[in-house]
C-alpha cells in the first residue's frame, strides 16, 4: 500500500509541475467602431485567409452575446484589420489562443452626438451607474460595459478553468470617427475610458501589468470625411501622457467609395502592422511579417 501511494505521490507532482510550467493562453481583445468591426467585403480578402485558416483561435463577439462561451470563428460578409492580426498569430501559436471582440459601426465616445438609444463608450462613473451594458438582445446604452462585463463572464465560464491559465495581451481599438462633433471632449473621453477598461480587467485578473494593459490604437485616415484633426491631436496627447498606449499610423489609409471604411489592401496592411506591434513589444512570440504600404492606387 505504501508503495502505491508513493508511486500516486509522484504522478501528482509530475502533472502539477507539467501544469505549472505550461504557459497561460493569450487572450487578445478588440474594440471600437466600424472599422475596428471590419466593413470590407470577404469578395476582397487576402487570398491566406478562409474559414479553415485559424488552427487555434478561439472566439467570443461579446456585444451580441454575453454567454462567456468561445467558439471557431466564421467569416460573415466581411472582414476586419483583426481578421489578419490573428491570423499571423495563429501561425506563430503551436496551442490556442483566444480573441474578444466587441464593436459596433458608428458608435462615439462622448454622449448625445449619434442617433438616440445608439449604444456608446463613455466611461464617466456616474453615467454608467445609471446604465447598463449593451446586447442586441436586451438593448442598454455602455459599450464599454459590453466589453468588460463580456470579458469577465469569458472568465467565469471559459478562461478560468484553463489549467494552464489565462494572459491577457492587450487590446487593439479603432474609433474616433463619429466624436468628430464633440472633438473637445474627445481627449479627456479618450482617456477615461482607457483608464476604465483597464481597471475593469485589472479587477477580474488581479495582475498588476493589467493596470497599464497594452492598448494599441491606429489613427483615422485623413481621407474619411468624418476625420477631426482635434480627434487625432487627443488621441495622440492621450498616448504620449498613459503608459503603454501605442499608436499605428493610418492617416494615409485608402477608403472604400464611401470615404469612411478601410478597403482590402488597407484592412489587410492595418492588421500586419496591428501584429507586427504586438510581436514588437514582446506580446506575440515571432517575427514580423512583411508589410508594404499599399500604393495609391489601391485607394478608391
Amino acid at each position: 500500500m505504501r508503495y502505491y501511494k508513493i508511486i500516486l505521490s509522484l504522478i501528482l507532482a509530475t502533472i502539477q509541475i507539467t501544469a505549472s510550467s505550461q504557459k497561460p493562453v493569450s487572450v487578445f481583445i478588440t474594440a471600437g467602431q466600424s472599422n475596428a468591426e471590419g466593413r470590407e467585403s470577404v469578395n476582397h480578402l487576402p487570398p491566406y485567409l478562409n474559414d479553415s485558416c485559424y488552427k487555434h483561435l478561439r472566439y467570443a463577439f461579446v456585444r451580441s452575446e454575453q454567454s462567456g462561451k468561445f467558439s471557431d470563428f466564421k467569416f460573415g460578409k466581411t472582414f476586419a484589420f483583426c481578421d489578419v492580426a490573428h491570423y499571423f498569430i495563429d501561425q506563430a501559436s503551436d496551442a490556442d489562443f483566444y480573441a474578444i471582440k466587441c464593436t459596433y459601426g458608428g458608435t462615439a465616445i462622448a454622449p448625445g452626438i449619434t442617433e438616440p438609444n445608439k449604444p456608446i463608450w463613455y466611461a464617466n462613473s456616474e453615467w454608467l451607474n445609471r446604465n447598463r451594458a449593451y446586447s442586441d438582445s436586451k438593448g442598454g446604452m455602455s459599450l464599454t460595459l459590453s466589453l468588460t462585463e463580456g470579458f469577465a463572464r469569458c472568465v467565469d465560464s471559459t478562461l478560468s478553468h484553463l489549467p494552464e491559465g489565462y494572459d491577457v495581451k492587450a487590446i487593439m481599438w479603432h474609433q474616433g470617427e463619429s466624436d468628430r462633433n464633440k472633438a473637445d471632449d474627445y481627449y479627456q473621453n479618450f482617456k477615461d475610458m482607457i483608464t476604465f477598461m483597464r481597471e475593469q480587467i485589472y479587477a477580474i485578473t488581479q495582475k498588476e501589468k493589467d493596470k497599464t494593459l497594452p492598448f494599441i490604437f491606429g489613427t483615422v485616415s485623413h481621407a474619411s470625411r468624418q476625420y477631426n484633426p482635434i480627434i487625432e491631436k487627443a488621441q495622440l496627447k492621450a498616448s504620449q501622457e498613459l503608459s503603454n498606449v501605442y499608436v499605428i499610423d493610418l492617416s494615409d489609409a485608402g477608403l472604400q467609395e464611401d470615404g469612411l471604411h478601410f478597403n482590402g489592401p488597407w484592412t489587410e496592411y492595418a492588421g500586419k502592422l496591428m501584429f507586427n506591434k504586438l510581436v514588437k513589444l514582446g506580446l506575440v512570440n515571432a517575427k514580423p511579417v512583411k508589410a508594404i504600404k499599399p500604393s495609391a492606387a489601391n485607394n478608391r
